[in-house]
């Protein structure tokens, strides 16, 4: 019945319209598609580009702080780093974990990547965090 009562009120709203006038229609924007969620080893290659500087790999574009996070880690005797899993998706937001390992133990650091422009990008709270991190050691 409701249905029935939109059709009839729309049909009639149209016989208000001017001869010769254009009806307008929205429409919303088409929405871009996420991208295919990576891999542990593809985050590690995204995370190792931005610790060597590139901006293209960062919600924030600047890679100017996060390479000093890569040239303090390089100096740092037995320290490895990898990203593991669970990787998940929520939304525009990609979480994983980085494996942060110095003298026999671990510490796991959650990071995240947002979805910019159908490119998984590192988070700017997550840069702050590496960066702070890396201040301690620095």
């Amino acid at each position: 019945m409701i249905r029935k009562f939109v059709a009839t009120s729309m049909a009639a709203a149209g016989l208000l319209l001017p001869v010769g006038a254009a009806a307008i229609v929205a429409t919303a924007p088409a929405a871009v598609a996420a991208p295919a969620t990576p891999s542990t080893g593809e985050l590690k290659g995204k995370l190792q580009n931005a610790l060597n500087g590139s901006g293209a790999e960062l919600e924030s574009g600047d890679g100017s702080q996060i390479v000093k996070v890569g040239q303090i880690i390089a100096r740092i005797p037995g320290y490895s780093w990898d990203v593991i899993g669970p990787v998940s998706v929520e939304g525009d937001v990609l979480s994983a974990t980085l494996n942060s390992c110095a003298g026999g133990s671990c510490f796991p650091i959650p990071v995240t990547w947002k979805n910019i422009g159908g490119s998984w990008k590192l988070s700017q709270e997550s840069q702050d965090l590496l960066v702070s991190y890396s201040s301690m050691a620095g």
